[in-house]
């Protein structure tokens, strides 16, 4: 492989795939890709390779559009395991992160964490969460 001539310093590689796992359109039109290299005779394996998912994944996409068309590529709302808070127990969280200081709560920093606002959460809801999750809940804040 040849030396790059462009370098990206902005994003690293993973945030630019998490931005693009999160764009509608992209998800879209990549699914529709993968449809078509389908229906050129690729096989779902190697088209599966090409995009770094499951070949089930790939015969599940070529089903949804052979039974919907391209809306059946559209992603469906409700995926996923859901919170183990309430709105209103992220709210109250919320308002603790806003209003106090991790030393109101036995925390021995000068600013919030995620590891300190999943202490809270156990404390306050008896709610565990793994220390990987805590970023994600800051980003649902």
């Amino acid at each position: 492989m040849g030396k790059p001539v462009l370098k990206i310093s902005r994003k690293t590689p993973e945030e630019i795939t998490e931005i693009l796992k999160n764009n509608a359109d992209f998800l879209l039109a990549t699914r529709l890709n993968m449809v078509y290299h389908v229906s050129k005779g690729r096989s779902s394996r190697e088209v599966a390779s090409w995009y770094g998912v499951s070949f089930k994944q790939v015969i599940n996409w070529v089903h949804r559009f052979e039974q919907n068309g391209v809306e059946g590529l559209e992603s469906r709302s409700g995926r996923g395991r859901k919170s183990y808070l309430t709105d209103e127990q992220m709210d109250k969280v919320r308002r603790i992160v806003l209003d106090n200081s991790p030393g109101d709560f036995g925390i021995n920093a000068k600013r919030w964490s995620g590891p300190g606002i999943l202490k809270v959460i156990k404390e306050q809801f008896g709610v565990d969460y793994k220390p990987s999750q805590s970023y994600k809940l800051i980003d649902r804040m």
